[in-house]
């Protein structure tokens, strides 16, 4: 992944984003540009994500070009084993489907398994790992969701399109303000959630969303007692460190061999092509033992610079993972930017 200095205005040149994407696959051209492009959408798709969908659970300027620093490095060059991608890395994909800018953006931006909502996801499973208030908000949330389709009614396309929530009451309301609501449920604390999301809308009288609704509980319910946001945030940073430099030690330690399977999965090599280039590895049973072996190699020094167990992964996605570690730290593992000025 690499991280020029890059602006939010349309391109120069004004190609399309298929023209853009079918430049840089032939030979590399208008990289900057459509690596600009790359920005614009995943600064756009994010815009109402809150903080606990990006690394160290705050959106920064940092972590919206990390994030698009990593959109493009997957897109340029991991093979993707779903559909539409079928092993291949989603720019060449774009391309040899002949997909013009609407679907590009769809499976790289803006489709619940796009790339960049995968990597939202993948950023807001660390961190309410690792953060128990971030924890307790995601439980509440979901607890809040399931009260909601047992006691209220769903009112559809409200501002901006999203669903919100009602629940009539027997006799007609003011409205109460948000703080007269809170100051309420704070008196009202003890009494399960049941009661208290009827409640609140039974109070607030005008239809709220799911999400709102569950962040009001949220300054009501005590969460569990935590570091203070900045000690999280260097505890986040020293974790992530830590992970880095382990992955580090653990491409060191590989053979000549190893690095090349490494470096050719982040080029996004398929399995036929380790075959044809490789003699040791002459079947794809043999690929998928090697990946696996070196997928172990790097598993270990995680887990015991950090502790814990391996989760449960496929190889080959626990060899992208890796990869996704290791491309900002190693240029020879980084796409070309021979036509970045």
């Amino acid at each position: 992944m690499w991280s020029p200095e890059v602006s939010i205005h349309a391109p120069t040149n004004n190609l399309a984003l298929s023209e853009l994407v079918a430049a840089y696959v032939d030979g590399g051209a208008n990289a900057q540009e459509l690596y600009d492009s790359v920005v614009r959408h995943v600064r756009h798709v994010t815009r109402r994500y809150p903080d606990a969908y990006f690394e160290l659970g705050q959106r920064t300027d940092d972590a919206l070009d990390g994030l698009a620093g990593r959109v493009f490095t997957i897109c340029a060059q991991m093979s993707k084993g779903r559909f539409p991608f079928m092993g291949r890395p989603p720019f060449r994909t774009y391309v040899e489907e002949q997909f013009d800018d609407a679907p590009i953006r769809y499976h790289s931006f803006y489709a619940k398994l796009s790339i960049t909502r995968e990597l939202l996801r993948d950023d807001y499973a660390k961190n309410i790992r690792r953060d128990p208030v971030l924890r307790f908000r995601d439980e509440l949330h979901r607890k809040v969701g399931r009260v909601l389709k047992e006691h209220a009614t769903p009112v559809e396309g409200g501002q901006g399109g999203h669903r919100r929530w009602t629940c009539v009451a027997k006799t007609l309301q003011i409205p109460a303000s948000k703080d007269q609501v809170v100051d309420e449920l704070r008196a009202r604390r003890d009494e399960p959630l049941d009661a208290l999301v009827p409640y609140a809308l039974r109070r607030l009288a005008l239809p709220i969303s799911h999400s709102r609704l569950s962040n009001l509980l949220g300054e009501v319910l005590d969460p569990p007692s935590t570091l203070d946001p900045s000690a999280k945030a260097a505890e986040s940073l020293e974790e992530l460190v830590t992970i880095r430099n382990a992955v580090l030690s653990a491409w060191s330690e590989l053979s000549t061999e190893e690095r090349a399977l490494v470096a050719a999965l982040a080029r996004g090599d398929s399995y036929d092509d380790l075959i044809a280039r490789c003699p040791e590895l002459n079947n794809r049973v043999a690929v998928s033992r090697a990946v696996k072996r070196v997928g172990a190699r790097f598993v270990g020094q995680v887990v015991t610079a950090v502790g814990g167990e391996a989760d449960a992964v496929p190889p080959r996605e626990l060899l992208e993972h890796v990869v996704g570690v290791l491309v900002p730290m190693l240029p020879e593992l980084q796409p070309s930017t021979q036509d970045l000025s």
